[in-house]
């Protein structure tokens, strides 16, 4: 037996040195093909088969993307793509259902399509973006995993609405800032607009840092939690200067008391407070706020159809600093 020397010549072996090759080369062979198969096995998990998913699996199901990574109502309308779905046993496994269910009532027949992953590199937070979608809706949700793989964090970043002309775009930058825009034109053909952004911290939420909008504030509806009571009293019953600033009169538990809701808005708006509670006659017509835990005194002054209130001790913890309780109502 020959063997053909790389340089050139050639040098003799023997049977021995060529069955010790043999060997050599199947074991090499050997290895490469275990490597293989291993490899092959250690790939990526089927998400919605495996039983033995792990929270770093579920994340790399995800596909990686860059930042800044955008989303817009005509999202919304493009068709989801099936490659990507994920039964929803296999995502409240590790995303709690509570967070969907502002938008979907049941999660039976909601279908869920992973959008988009990225991992910050300081932090080394997992930002998830997966769509929720029934018959009637859709929604973008981003969800953040702490470093050790765990939940910690969601937000809705997008959902369909019913039609009013707007758009609302929404994004995570390059500083993992997420915002919210929406845009819409009134009959007027006047622009407004509403922008929101949010970052997530380490107490585990996404904390609001910026509201802008040039939109006309919408009318308040102010609650009246005694409006109801009983107001058989000749002194009970409903006392204004203007819908903002108002003082309901209710019976009480016993002769000599009553109950109130007061509410105040002034300045503008700049200045509110409101405070509810018992008062107790002290003279005739003339009635005291003065609870035992309360610093705050006021009375109350029944003359006829007006009701003249006046704090005795300030009230400033139920009101804002610059403005007071004092005022004279009229009985409606």
């Amino acid at each position: 037996m020959y063997f053909i020397h790389n340089i050139g010549g050639i040098v003799p072996f023997n049977t021995g040195e060529i069955q010790v090759i043999c060997v050599y080369m199947r074991s090499v062979v050997f290895f490469f093909c275990v490597v293989g198969i291993l490899s092959c096995r250690t790939g990526p998990k089927d998400i919605n088969a495996d039983e033995d998913i792990e929270g770093s699996d579920f994340i790399l199901s995800f596909p990686e993307r860059q930042l800044p990574i955008q989303y817009a109502d005509r999202d919304l309308s493009t068709p989801s793509n099936d490659s990507f779905f994920i039964k929803s046993s296999v995502l409240t496994r590790f995303i709690p259902d509570s967070i969907f269910q502002p938008d979907f009532k049941s999660l039976e027949k909601v279908k869920f399509y992973r959008k988009a992953r990225y991992k910050a590199e300081e932090t080394e937070e997992t930002y998830l973006f997966l769509q929720a979608e029934s018959k009637n809706k859709k929604s973008i949700y981003l969800i953040c995993f702490d470093p050790e793989n765990r939940y910690s964090a969601a937000l809705q970043m997008l959902t369909t609405k019913p039609t009013t002309g707007g758009t609302t775009e929404c994004s995570m930058d390059k500083k993992l800032t997420v915002y919210k825009n929406t845009t819409r034109t009134d009959s007027d053909k006047k622009t407004y607009y509403n922008k929101s952004a949010y970052v997530y911290n380490t107490e585990g939420l996404f904390t609001l840092i910026l509201t802008e909008s040039n939109e006309p504030p919408e009318k308040e509806t102010i609650y009246n939690p005694i409006d109801t009571l009983a107001s058989s009293d000749p002194l009970s019953g409903d006392y204004t200067i203007d819908e903002n600033n108002f003082v309901s009169v209710r019976d009480g538990s016993k002769k000599g008391r009553l109950q109130f809701f007061i509410n105040i808005s002034k300045s503008n708006g700049k200045c509110t407070g409101s405070l509810r509670g018992d008062i107790t006659q002290v003279r005739n017509k003339v009635y005291h706020y003065n609870k035992a835990d309360d610093h705050c005194i006021i009375e109350f002054l029944f003359n006829g159809k007006r009701l003249q209130v006046k704090e005795l001790e300030a009230c400033g913890n139920h009101r804002g600093l610059r403005c007071s309780f004092d005022g004279k109502f009229n009985k409606q």
